[in-house]
């Protein structure tokens, strides 16, 4: 018998006693019952979860370096008779041997918001323009809304997950090229091996006007 004069009763009712409530509100628990993925992007996220498991969330496959933005038209050439309104667009392509879907993937600019809707596949070693207006280029999507920036704008890509796919963030100044400032030329990644973060992987199109929506690019050509 003890009557917990100085002591303090535990979990259990026991005087003295070391035993404690767990992060899941269970008497000398463990925290398995409340143990979990706690990461909404996940997917096993377990919403009901406590405590971070160590490892155990399930993640799916990373687009990134794989769906790349490859070319973009941000001031198309008033002087080719090529307006802003439709000639805007923005090219993905995809490096792997597979293709994949891209149905709820997430393209930003400083203008845009736009996700992309059901049924939208890229071939492998394929390219998907995403335009202004559709009507202009054939085979095409068209975003909703908004235009480039025909200064510096920042374009980001993220799957249905929420997770990063690619970002380029480009300007019509050097070090970038200044030619797809409505001189007629696209900015072309040079290669779709090299980073397009940096300026120095861009050059202005070959192909007057317009670029090669669709199509390889002309820096890759055999000319």
């Amino acid at each position: 018998w003890c009557d917990c004069d100085g002591n303090v009763e535990d979990c259990t009712g026991e005087c003295g006693g070391d035993t404690q409530f767990d992060e899941c509100g269970e008497c000398g628990g463990d925290n398995s019952a409340c143990t979990g993925c706690t990461d909404p992007n996940a997917d096993n996220y377990d919403p009901d979860a406590i405590v971070s498991c160590d490892g155990c969330c399930e993640y799916p496959e990373s687009y990134e370096g794989i769906i790349i933005i490859n070319e973009i038209n941000y001031n198309p050439a008033a002087s080719y008779d090529q307006s802003d309104e439709d000639y805007e667009f923005i090219e993905l392509y995809n490096t792997s041997n597979e293709s994949v879907l891209l149905d709820g993937f997430h393209l930003t600019s400083q203008n845009i918001d736009f996700v992309i809707g059901d049924d939208v596949w890229i071939s492998h070693g394929g390219y998907l323009v995403i335009a202004r207006n559709s009507e202009t280029y054939s085979g095409s999507i068209q975003w909703t809304g908004g235009r480039l920036e025909n200064d510096t704008d920042s374009i980001d890509l993220k799957d249905s997950y929420d997770m990063e796919v690619d970002f380029v963030q480009y300007d019509d100044g050097p070090p970038w090229p200044t030619e797809p400032d409505a001189g007629g030329s696209t900015l072309e990644l040079i290669s779709p091996n090299l980073d397009n973060s940096l300026a120095e992987s861009w050059q202005a199109s070959y192909v007057l006007p317009g670029g090669t929506p669709g199509e390889p690019n002309s820096a890759n050509s055999e000319d």
